[in-house]
């Protein structure tokens, strides 16, 4: 689905994101909007279960080279394209845009990001990495995502790490159970 044309992140306004998805359709552009499942507080006691982009406000269009591109930039509910040096519009892999689908598959077509309720609460692990140490993602919405650990919060919950996400190097805070070393990954 990704490999026959060029793919870009765009920036839609808040509560667009549908709208902008079928407008996209409309103009004969492929466009990719994934989602996730969240739980929502619906009063004292009451939980919702909601589909909500996976992304908040971005999503993925694709075009093919001979389709004009200023028909993305117009289309009713796009804030703007995502750019890179020298105001480029940025680039996104199919790579990167097939594992988020795969992600959204492995989980019936929308990221399940709802909390998992464990049986007995699982201890905590120490977190004994080293700065720079490479690291992947075992849960959560980057999982299968390859990271870099930069450091944990005091109490040992959270690993802030880089992670590559639409050619760009991002720092995420994520619980440190969401991780694992690579060596480990690899049944060293």
């Amino acid at each position: 689905m990704f490999s026959d044309r060029e793919w870009f992140a765009v920036v839609v306004k808040p509560g667009k994101n549908q709208e902008v998805h079928r407008r996209f359709e409309e103009q004969g552009y492929r466009s990719f909007l994934p989602m996730c499942l969240r739980e929502r507080s619906n009063g004292p006691g009451r939980v919702e279960t909601v589909a909500r982009p996976l992304f908040d406000r971005y999503q993925f269009v694709g075009c093919h080279s001979e389709q004009p591109f200023r028909p993305v930039l117009n289309t009713i509910g796009v804030a703007f394209i995502v750019r890179g040096v020298g105001d480029i519009p940025l680039r996104v892999s199919p790579l990167v845009l097939r594992r988020v689908q795969a992600r959204c598959m492995a989980d019936g077509g929308s990221v399940d990001l709802r909390p998992r309720q464990p049986a007995r609460p699982e201890p905590r692990p120490a977190v004994t990495w080293e700065p720079e140490q490479a690291l992947r993602v075992i849960d959560g919405p980057f999982r299968d995502f390859a990271a870099v650990f930069l450091e944990a919060d005091k109490r040992g919950d959270m690993a802030l790490v880089l992670v590559e996400l639409f050619g760009r190097t991002s720092r995420i805070a994520m619980p440190v159970t969401n991780l694992e070393p690579v060596a480990s990954a690899l049944g060293a």
